[in-house]
C-alpha cells in the first residue's frame, strides 16, 4: 500500500461497496458491531469523567442504548452525548491510519480486540445482542492479531472505513426518531422541551445544528488521521554507499573501483595524473577540494 493512488482506491471502493450492499443482511452484523462502538465512545466518555456506566445495549435496529450517569456539570453531560459520533471517528480514524501505514498492525488488532471484550463483560447485559456483538468481533481481532495473517491490514483499512462512514451517515438520521438521536437528545435537553408532549421545530432545527457540527468535527478527525498517510509518496530506499566507492560525475553516477587490490603507490600515482582508479578524470571539485 505504498501508492497513495492504490489508498485512495481501496478507501473509495469500500465505501462503494457498502452502499451498494447496505440493505444486505450480512451487513447487518457490521452494522451492530458499528453501533456498539458508537455505545462505548458514550460509555468510556462516561467513565473518562467520573460517571458511572450502568449497561450497553443493542436494539437490533441500528440503534443502540448507554445506560450511564455523567459526572454532574454541563461539560460532562455534552462530553458525553458527543462522543457516540466523535469517538466512533476517532476509532476509525486510528485504524484507518494503521491499516494503510502498516505499522503497529498486531498490536492494534489485538488491543482493539482486548478493549471490546473488556467493555462487553463488564457492561453488557447477558443475553443481549451487545454481548453477543462484543464478544464475537472482539475475539475476531485478537486472533487476527496473534496469527498475524497477511490480510490483517486490509482488515484494519475495512473496518475504519466501515465505521467512520456509518457515523457520518447516521448523523443525519433523524427521520421520525429525531428525539432519540444523540443530537436531539442534546438539543432537547439544551432547549428544556419536553419530548412526551411533541416534539417543537426549535429542537428539530437545533438538532440539525448539532448534527452539522458534529459533522465537521468528524471530518476534521478522519482528516487528520489520514492525512500524512495519503500524503506520503513511494520512498526509494537509499543504498548504502561504501566509503571505497567513488562519485564520478555531477548527476550522481557510481561505478565499482578498480578491481583488486590496491597499494597506496597505486593511488597515488591516478591521483597525482588526476584520474580515479578507472582511469576516468576525475571532477573539478574533487580536485579542488584536494589542493585545498
Amino acid at each position: 500500500m505504498g501508492n497513495r493512488f492504490l489508498r485512495l482506491t481501496i478507501f473509495i471502493s469500500i465505501a462503494i461497496t457498502l452502499f451498494s450492499f447496505w440493505d444486505h443482511h450480512l451487513v447487518g452484523y457490521l452494522k451492530d458491531f458499528i453501533v456498539f462502538i458508537h455505545e462505548i465512545g458514550h460509555a468510556v466518555a462516561a467513565l473518562l469523567t467520573g460517571g458511572s456506566v450502568h449497561a450497553i445495549e443493542l436494539h437490533g435496529n441500528e440503534s443502540g442504548e448507554t445506560i450511564a450517569i455523567p459526572n454532574s456539570g454541563t461539560g460532562s453531560f455534552i462530553f458525553v452525548v458527543s462522543a457516540g459520533y466523535l469517538g466512533s471517528c476517532l476509532i476509525g480514524g486510528f485504524l484507518l491510519n494503521r491499516g494503510f501505514s502498516g505499522k503497529m498492525i498486531r498490536p492494534t488488532l489485538i488491543s482493539f480486540g482486548a478493549i471490546l471484550l473488556l467493555m462487553t463483560i463488564s457492561y453488557s447485559k447477558p443475553g443481549n445482542l451487545a454481548q453477543y456483538t462484543g464478544i464475537l468481533w472482539g475475539l475476531g481481532f485478537v486472533l487476527l492479531g496473534f496469527f498475524n495473517l497477511k490480510f490483517n491490514r486490509f482488515v484494519l483499512v475495512f473496518i475504519g472505513t466501515s465505521i467512520t462512514l456509518y457515523s457520518l451517515y447516521d448523523l443525519l438520521d433523524f427521520t421520525g426518531n429525531i428525539a432519540y438521536t444523540d443530537a436531539g437528545i442534546m438539543a432537547t435537553w439544551i432547549t428544556g422541551a419536553n419530548p412526551t408532549q411533541g416534539i417543537p421545530k426549535s429542537v428539530i432545527v437545533l438538532g440539525y445544528l448539532i448534527a452539522l457540527l458534529w459533522s465537521f468535527f468528524s471530518l476534521s478527525i478522519i482528516f487528520v488521521s489520514v492525512k500524512k498517510v495519503f500524503q506520503s509518496g513511494i520512498s526509494e530506499p537509499e543504498l548504502p554507499q561504501d566509503e571505497n566507492f567513488f562519485q564520478l560525475s555531477e548527476d550522481g553516477n557510481t561505478e565499482a573501483p578498480f578491481p583488486g587490490e590496491v597499494t597506496p603507490e597505486v593511488m597515488e600515482w591516478f591521483f597525482n595524473k588526476g584520474l580515479d582508479l578507472n582511469g576516468k578524470p576525475l571532477p573539478a571539485e574533487f580536485l579542488e577540494k584536494e589542493e585545498s
